[in-house]
């Protein structure tokens, strides 16, 4: 219990810094990512639905078009904060924002049709708990859906590549391997009905400056000589490379690759 809340507020420290930056980020980017985990659950117009680990309302905001309800759950109040200014900007009614524990649901047994997070499990202590906890909430026939980073079923590539993780940012935990989402979800009487894999190329510079840190940082000093010197054999799964950066100064900037996973169930 106590590493638990050691995590939770490592996590609230990490997203309070970045709130604007990470928020902005978040939700200029991720739109495509979210209108696809919203057709994978097949979210309707009668759906009362939860995004847990909420952040600036990634998911929410974009399911919030097509079901009926949904409640945006977080630990961090100022991402909230970022993700009620959003909601009222666009108009959008049918949706609450409230501080909640994802691996603790504020919500009965099946009294849901859709559970879903965005790039969470990784910031979370006991991954598996919080699949069960999006089992649970789920009546029969809800869907539960989840997009995060993945890794290939190799112990050195997850040490080195968790290594990085955690040196840019604290409240990582674990990123889990394909195999384990599909496990977990069975585990929890959950049906795949869906799964896809995406590639997104990003600079290294601006990776790191999302979760607050900039060149010279002992933080990025070291995360960036990791990732270079995983370049000859891609140690840690990155694919990273240097790539001419735009606008035709010449110079060379470290482009890495996310690989992204979605998964959507239903519970039988």
């Amino acid at each position: 219990m106590e590493s638990h809340q050691q995590q939770k507020e490592l996590v609230r420290e990490q997203f309070t810094r970045t709130a604007q930056i990470f928020g902005d980020y978040a939700l200029a980017s991720r739109v495509a990512e979210a209108e696809r985990l919203a057709r994978m659950v097949m979210a309707g117009g009668a759906d009362r639905a939860v995004d847990l680990a909420c952040g600036p309302g990634t998911l929410a905001l974009r399911f919030a078009r097509h079901v009926r309800w949904i409640c945006g759950l977080d630990l961090t109040p100022a991402i909230l904060d970022r993700a009620r200014r959003s909601a009222a900007a666009e108009g959008l009614a049918n949706l609450d924002f409230a501080i909640g524990d994802a691996q603790s649901l504020p919500f009965a047994d099946g009294s849901l049709d859709i559970a879903v997070t965005s790039y969470a499990l990784h910031h979370f202590p006991d991954a598996a708990r919080t699949i069960a906890e999006m089992a649970r909430v789920v009546k029969r026939g809800g869907r539960v859906g989840i997009l995060d980073i993945f890794l290939p079923n190799d112990r050195k590539i997850s040490e080195l590549n968790n290594r990085i993780e955690i040196l840019r940012d604290a409240s990582h935990t674990r990123t889990l391997a394909r195999e384990e989402f599909e496990s977990h979800f069975a585990a929890h009487g959950l049906r795949i009905l869906e799964t896809s894999v995406e590639e997104n190329s990003r600079s290294f510079d601006h990776w790191m400056l999302v979760a607050g840190s900039k060149p010279g940082d002992p933080t990025y000093v070291e995360a960036r000589r990791l990732m270079e010197g995983s370049m000859p054999d891609d140690a840690a799964w990155f694919h990273p490379r240097f790539e001419l950066a735009e606008g035709g100064s010449g110079t060379r900037e470290l482009i890495f690759t996310n690989t992204t996973l979605f998964i959507a169930g239903e519970k039988i």
